[in-house]
């Protein structure tokens, strides 16, 4: 597996072995902080059946003192990625991804219908040059991070970049919640609580699958079950999969998002629903 820590670097590895044997090979991306767990790896599965090239991205968050990106002897899974066949690992470091610092970068932001969301000029900034710097024929994301997938496959449609996305389902445990580092460093306090999520979510889901459109109410009522459990509640919408507008009577395909604070831990979470 090559590794890579510089934009020049995985160039100059990439283009070697995308023109092998003189055809272009189709690549795929997938973007992550780190911490695998088999929610990634199924990502990482679904990228190698359609892609010959698998890149992994770990990338720097703000205010984490760097944590998340390590040096190659440091790099403490390499085991699981090369289990999972990916060919190229893309480390790069703060200063190469933001050299003038989180603050200074492009400023393309997209209102959202859950004012707590936030996609981010950071976060967007950061996919465009990830994106600018594989080049890959495919994107790949889990499914518990829809509403990032949505924003960053509008970024690609509204700037022309020649990348598909595709979204993968989310790997739960066997109470629904989905796999996750932060579900891993949960408390069993929190823990318990877990679940409510994926359980209002489903409940949701049930009530518009039998006729209920008071969606503005059901979101009320989900947040006070939510709260009721003892849940801080981020957001939780009802909104159209295609536009990502609040459902309407017209809504044929349905994303319902929810994101809760149990603790200092933030989950989210998502279901698909069409009719």
């Amino acid at each position: 597996m090559i590794i890579a820590r510089s934009a020049a670097n995985l160039a100059h590895e990439l283009d070697a072995i995308r023109f092998r044997g003189g055809t272009r090979r189709c690549v795929s991306l997938m973007s992550t902080g780190g911490n695998f767990h088999d929610g990634h790896g199924a990502v990482m599965n679904a990228a190698k059946t359609v892609s010959d090239i698998v890149v992994v991205a770990i990338v720097p968050e703000p205010n984490q003192n760097n944590s998340n990106v390590v040096t190659a002897s440091e790099f403490q899974d390499i085991a699981f990625l090369e289990k999972h066949h990916v060919d190229v690992l893309y480390v790069p470091g703060e200063d190469e991804m933001f050299p003038g610092g989180f603050e200074l970068m492009y400023q393309v932001q997209q209102p959202h219908p859950c004012a707590e969301f936030d996609a981010g000029s950071y976060r967007l900034t950061q996919h465009l040059k990830l994106i600018n710097a594989v080049q890959p024929d495919i994107m790949v994301w889990g499914e518990k991070n829809f509403l990032e997938f949505h924003s960053v496959r509008q970024l690609i449609s509204d700037l022309n970049i020649r990348t598909q996305v595709q979204c993968v389902p989310t790997v739960r445990h066997a109470d629904g919640v989905a796999v996750s580092s932060t579900i891993a460093a949960m408390n069993q306090t929190e823990r318990d609580k877990a679940p409510i999520l994926w359980e209002t979510l489903r409940n949701v889901a049930h009530a518009i699958r039998t006729g209920a459109r008071g969606f503005e109410k059901l979101e009320k009522t989900a947040r006070l079950a939510l709260r009721g459990a003892g849940c801080h509640v981020q957001y939780f919408s009802i909104l159209d999969e295609e536009s990502l507008a609040p459902a309407s009577h017209k809504t044929k395909t349905y994303r319902i998002v929810g994101s809760v604070k149990l603790g200092d831990r933030l989950v989210n979470d998502s279901l698909g629903l069409t009719l």
